[in-house]
């Protein structure tokens, strides 16, 4: 039976045949993937929407796929860093962000000096993660009364819980150093690994990095965090010990033992 939480992959059959202009302004008009009640995929589009537009109020239609490429490459935690994207389907990638921002009202369309532009009118967070990994729109009725009351509750049972497993983390991460580990892809998934792809390649060139990150994680990264490392310590053998290095003798020595014989 097909699992509840997988998501179908993105359809790009569309894009047979566009050029990457028409490719942008359909998916502007038209967001081509995500839905409305995927909060998940919606906090991530808001997330990369901000860090697109920066300090800028205003990005002209022709600037927005080379703003949003000057972020993607410089930005190891921005969606799609280090992947190979052009022509129609970057255009598309782009114009549905920008979609998808014109709906949830952090863009709005106007003309600029008589150019087209997207303005960001929003900043403040539409989505909240739970605690138990789940998310909600903070618009919904009462939803953002009622995180700010309970903010600090929150905050206080994440630092407890980084507490509570910071031994277990410590221990993993060290036996993966010391049976000299190489660190698994899905690592960098994690916004905190993200900017040691291709820096770092066993779990001792980041050993502090490792053990000390899980306590800015939200609640349910620091458990999937504390899985990812107990398995791969279980998954991984140690090391076969070094065949030992024969001393060398002095010749002095060698000659008085060979008299012995």
């Amino acid at each position: 039976m097909p699992s509840r939480n997988r998501r179908e992959k993105p359809d790009y059959r569309h894009l047979h045949g566009l050029t990457a202009e028409a490719a942008l302004e359909i998916a502007i008009c038209n967001p081509t993937y995500g839905e409305a009640h995927d909060y998940r995929l919606l906090a991530r589009i808001q997330a990369r929407l901000v860090a697109m537009w920066g300090d800028r109020d205003d990005v002209a239609i022709h600037d927005l796929v080379p703003v949003h490429e000057t972020v993607r490459a410089s930005d190891p935690t921005f969606f799609g860093h280090g992947r190979d994207w052009r022509g129609a389907f970057l255009h598309d990638a782009v114009g549905n962000l920008v979609g998808w921002g014109i709906r949830l009202g952090i863009l709005v369309e106007q003309a600029v000096d008589g150019t087209r532009s997207f303005r960001m009118v929003r900043r403040d967070t539409l989505f909240e993660r739970m605690g138990n990994g789940q998310w909600r729109r903070l618009d919904a009725a009462g939803v953002r009364e009622r995180s700010a009351r309970g903010a600090a509750q929150r905050e206080a049972a994440r630092i407890r819980h980084a507490d509570e497993v910071a031994y277990t983390v410590r221990w993993h991460v060290g036996c993966l150093c010391e049976k000299g580990a190489a660190i698994p892809k899905a690592w960098f998934a994690f916004k905190e690994f993200a900017p040691l792809n291709g820096l770092a390649e066993r779990v001792a060139d980041a050993r502090t990095t490792f053990e000390e990150a899980h306590r800015g994680m939200h609640m349910a990264d620091q458990k999937a965090w504390v899985k990812q490392v107990e398995d791969l310590n279980y998954r991984t053998p140690m090391k076969p010990p070094s065949a030992p290095v024969p001393v060398a003798i002095p010749e002095d020595d060698a000659d008085a033992l060979s008299g012995l014989t």
